[in-house]
């Protein structure tokens, strides 16, 4: 599995860590590597040289080009993953604070469904949020359910199918405000 991730993130300095990072491994390995805006002069010159890297070390190690598989898994077991705590595949439960609440003392619990974006699962998780005390317990968690499903019926249908239904979702969350 191979991709190029983006970093925007503060660490222990004032800038912070902005870049473009390629993340490639599998069963007996993990390799990363950071283009930095700075170091190349943008974000576009940035990504342009994660990507020529990713295309060079992806020649040099193939079994890690074979992006063929599915980002979940399309069998009709109920197994779900070691550590899954709500006993579906890409749904939990967590919290967030709002952006009133600089204190961080309110907690605002959701269930969330999460589903990577491109079609075997590379580049960013897109995730849809329930809130608990939007919906209940129970039912946040229900939807959130419905949605994963949804999202892995999509899959299954090809990349017209989920492009249909990340454009769908987007236009119903902006009609739900």
């Amino acid at each position: 599995m191979a991709f190029i991730v983006r970093i925007d993130a503060p660490k222990n300095s004032k800038k912070g860590t902005h870049g473009w990072q390629v993340r490639a491994g599998g069963k007996r390995g993990y390799h990363s590597k950071l283009f930095s805006d700075t170091q190349y002069g943008s974000k576009g010159k940035a990504l342009v040289a994660a990507e020529q890297y990713l295309e060079e070390y992806l020649k040099a190690h193939p079994e890690l080009a074979d992006t063929t598989g599915p980002p979940f898994r399309f069998d009709d077991s109920d197994e779900v993953q070691a550590n899954n705590k709500s006993g579906v595949n890409g749904v939990h439960k967590t919290y967030t604070y709002h952006g009133w609440d600089k204190k961080k003392e309110h907690k605002a619990w959701y269930w969330a469904a999460s589903c990577p974006i491109g079609p075997q699962g590379q580049r960013n998780r897109w995730t849809r949020r329930f809130y608990i005390d939007t919906h209940g317990d129970e039912e946040a968690k229900r939807l959130a359910v419905e949605f994963r499903q949804m999202w892995e019926e999509a899959v299954k249908e090809g990349e017209a199918a989920l492009k249909e239904f990340f454009d769908r979702e987007h236009y119903d969350r902006i009609v739900d405000m």
